[in-house]
């Protein structure tokens, strides 16, 4: 990875969503890492001393009373310089800064500026370019890719206002739902708040008139006013005692403090433009910070907002939430009766009653058809100087694209890479996300998806993680990782212990294979089709050309590699012989460029390459029947270029997975498929696989569809050697001529490629460790059947290639499923048969 930083630093693009009032009394740390040190000599550490001087005459003056102690002291030193250390951006530091120091001896506006900026530019040698990205990053500067969305988020405010505010509801009526609210729930860099400014900006009229409310827990500096109308404070009053033995009292008399400030907002703070709109729609950004469980309560302060907005008053609200947790769904409110006060409390009025609450919860608006948006704005070249990564950043999270566009997302790369380890908010966190299997889920998730798991990991990798929600219910959530190139270059980077970014190193392939088993085994993820095997055989082409790419450079930049390379990795189990090392170094690093003869002339040889870093999910049914669409030059040419393969639809008959190639002669290029089916058996035959090899052959041509088809054996217990199918050339198969030949001429190609069982990776294994423990239950489960077929002296049926998927373990001729089999067929054909008389 080129130019990385060693910087921690926040999360670019929630940088609220650590309280950081809780961590200032955070006490005995065990890294000292802010303790001042000995004076150095070097010119750096005058800089550093400096700085650190400046940081003790800042707690002494601002932040210490005459009976602070040397600890507390030292404490608070440690404190801000370990937000300095770690990145922390001007706003967020003076932030920090200003609720560190007492209430009565806070700084002046202009002594905080300059403090921080201080100490800010001493020690990041006076880099001007903010660390943090934040919540509006250039929302204000950049044009809506299209309108598809905000459409359908205009009609689901209306479609919620209209059917709970109708025009004879009573007070004796029950609206169908909960509270008149909705949530939007997506990752981070999705494209939410765009989506509200957009709305904002462009839907107010006179039935609807809308305001766009910053959630924040602490003092700001002032937002971008362009986008945010007001900012709603989610701090409780200074005199809560939310820990108090009386919970009910203190709930009720905080959240008339909130109905208060409610009413404030909306009535003095915000200067709508329609007093007499029909509804007045409040847009709360960033709401995860709602959901803080106080006075015992769950979501206490989102609670109070929901029945606020029950209130029968002069105008009728709706409000949206969004923001990045799955809690903002459906989160607990059984006990909101608690909340709503007497009609007599003082300075609630008289006017105080609520419509009923209803039974259901309004659906969440989760399409953001955001990923690959950008390439709606702007045409995709590729420069002469331009790389793989660079021509496909527009493909993935539009964020991501703008903050390239504006040069600010490589500096981001240590954040990206920590928000996909999930990690945020802790100080150490940077060492420790090894001991977090979710955190080894999500890097796996991105390049090979991973399939279900349960809504308390799947909260958790789209609140911390990138993986983007597609439905949300009571108790289950469905997610997916869409096509991300800048997260497929991190999560590669990760899979290679060479590699290091920051203060996070990568690991080994194998380690990564070995927690991708424990994920299955411990049931904490299930494949979407019910078969590990189609998930291992993509991770392990993945892993294969990873090693060519790390080849061309540690940046990984370069996503094209040579086909037959790439094979004769795939074929020998990822082993780099001395052949396939020396033609790797032959290679042209950057494989875009046409290849050049001897004289300096174009090369005529034909260059057929793949370029895929990921597999993603294609539900799309259009491939069941008629692959001809999967020959379209434009979408071969995106899935190309973005570097992106897809699995298909659960229960797609014949192929398994698609990923792109090109065909290079010259200066022309034209793109074909590769189709995969993967068939993970303890036995394939040399007549099976060219059996499946036709077929899929023929369904290739009468879709008038040019492809590489390729039969991949995955998880055999031996390595079956009868028919030597090599990628490029094989006597023993129909197809005796060059495959390169053949793809260039116009022709569809179908291979064998076998799995070595003992691949480098340790895949194989993996598969073989996990099938067995499965085929022991079915032979378990199948036991009755087992007899039924022992009437007959040698049924095919009992035949464990023929039964059993599983593969034989290392040293071993028989599986532990298979002993089990033969054993109980034996038992039973030599027990009484059954009387069917």
């Amino acid at each position: 990875m080129s130019n990385p930083t060693t910087e921690e630093k926040d999360d670019y693009s929630s940088n609220m969503d650590v309280d950081l009032v809780e961590e200032t009394e955070r006490k005995n740390d065990k890294e000292q890492e802010g303790v001042i040190t000995a004076v150095q000599t070097s010119e750096e550490g005058q800089q550093q001393q400096q700085q650190q001087q400046a940081i003790v005459d800042f707690v002494e003056k601002y932040a210490l009373t005459d009976k602070n102690m040397d600890v507390i002291r030292q404490d608070r030193i440690s404190l801000i310089q370990k937000k300095v250390n770690k990145g922390t951006s001007l706003p967020v530091l003076k932030v920090f800064l200003r609720d560190f120091a007492l209430d009565n001896q806070q700084p002046s506006d202009k002594e905080l500026d300059d403090f921080a900026r201080a100490i800010l530019n001493d020690y990041q040698q006076n880099d001007s370019t903010e660390r943090i990205i934040s919540v509006d990053y250039q929302i204000t500067n950049t044009k809506l890719s299209h309108d598809y969305d905000l459409v359908s988020f205009v009609k689901h405010v209306e479609t919620l206002a209209t059917e709970y505010w109708n025009d004879n509801i009573t007070l004796n009526e029950t609206p169908p739902y909960v509270a008149p609210y909705f949530c939007l729930i997506q990752s981070s860099g999705m494209g939410k708040t765009k989506l509200l400014y957009e709305y904002r900006k462009n839907y107010s009229h006179k039935d609807f008139e809308s305001k766009l409310l910053l959630v924040s827990k602490v003092q700001t500096d002032p937002m971008n006013e362009k986008v945010y109308d007001a900012k709603y404070e989610a701090l409780l009053s200074k005199d809560a005692k939310s820990k108090s033995s009386n919970l009910e009292v203190n709930r009720k008399t905080e959240a008339q403090l909130i109905f208060h400030r409610l009413d404030t907002l909306v009535n003095s703070n915000l200067k709508w433009d329609k007093k007499k709109s029909r509804f007045r729609v409040l847009l709360f950004d960033e709401a995860q910070l709602l959901l803080k469980e106080e006075f015992g309560m769950k979501a206490f302060q989102l609670c109070c907002i929901c029945v606020w907005l029950r209130k029968m008053q002069q105008h009728k609200y709706v409000a949206v939430f969004t923001g990045t947790s799955c809690g903002l769904a459906y989160f607990d409110m059984e006990m909101d009766h608690e909340l709503i006060p007497e009609q007599s409390s003082r300075g609630m009025g008289d006017s105080w009653v609520t419509i009923s609450k209803g039974s259901t919860v309004f659906p969440p608006f989760v399409m953001l058809t955001t990923i690959g948006c950008q390439i709606q704005l702007k045409q995709v070249t590729t420069g002469p100087h331009s790389t793989d990564y660079d021509d496909a950043i527009i493909h993935g999270r539009p964020l991501f694209s703008i903050m390239n566009n504006h040069g600010h997302l490589e500096a981001q790369l240590p954040n990206i890479l920590r928000r996909m380890l999930l990690l945020r908010g802790g100080e150490n966190e940077g060492v420790n996300w090894e001991n977090n299997l979710n955190a080894w889920f999500s890097i796996l998730a991105t390049r090979v998806q991973m399939g279900n798991t349960t809504i308390a990991v799947a909260s958790d990798l789209v609140a911390k993680g990138y993986a983007n929600l597609t439905h949300v219910s009571p108790g289950f959530a469905q997610f997916t990782y869409l096509p991300d190139p800048v997260c497929a270059r991190l999560a590669m980077g990760m899979m290679s212990n060479g590699w290091k970014l920051g203060d996070i190193k990568g690991k080994s392939p194998s380690e990564w294979v070995g927690h991708l088993g424990q994920i299955y085994s411990s049931g904490l993820s299930l494949p979407d089709k019910g078969d590990f095997g189609e998930v291992l055989a993509a991770l392990y082409f993945l892993l294969c050309g990873d090693i060519l790419r790390h080849g061309f450079g540690g940046d990984l930049k370069t996503f094209s590699v040579d086909l037959d390379l790439c094979f004769a990795l795939l074929s020998n189990g990822g082993n780099t012989g001395a052949v396939v090392v020396a033609a790797a170094a032959a290679q042209t690093p950057d494989l875009k460029r046409p290849k050049m003869d001897k004289e300096g002339k174009q090369s005529s040889k034909t260059l057929i390459t793949l370029s895929c870093v990921q597999f993603c999910r294609n539900y799309l049914r259009s491939y069941e029947t008629d692959w001809s669409s999967l020959g379209d030059q434009q979408f071969l040419r995106q899935l190309y270029t973005s570097g992106t393969g897809f699995f298909t639809f659960v229960g797609c008959p014949t192929i398994d997975a698609v990923f792109p190639l090109c065909i290079k002669k010259g200066t022309s290029e034209k793109y074909i498929p590769c189709l995969v089916s993967i068939k993970s058996h303890i036995h394939c035959s040399h007549e099976m696989a060219q059996e499946l090899c036709h077929e899929m052959k023929v369904q290739a041509e009468n879709s008038e569809l040019q492809a590489l088809c390729i039969v991949v054996v995955f998880g055999a217990s031996i390595q079956s050697k009868n028919d030597e199918s090599t990628f490029k050339k094989n006597d023993e198969s129909v197809f005796n001529n060059d495959t390169y030949t053949l793809l260039a001429n116009g022709k569809t190609v179908a291979v064998v490629l076998r799995i070595p069982v003992d691949d480098v990776f340790g895949i194989s294994g993996m598969y073989q460790q996990l099938s067995s423990n499965t085929d022991l239950v079915h032979v378990y489960g199948s036991h009755s059947f087992i007899r039924a077929h022992t009437g007959k002296s040698k049924s095919v049926a009992l035949d464990p290639k023929v039964a059993l998927r599983a593969s034989s373990s290392a040293g071993s001729t028989q599986t532990p499923a298979e002993s089990l089999l033969v054993t109980l067929s034996e038992q039973l054909r030599r027990s009484s048969p059954f009387n069917c008389k």
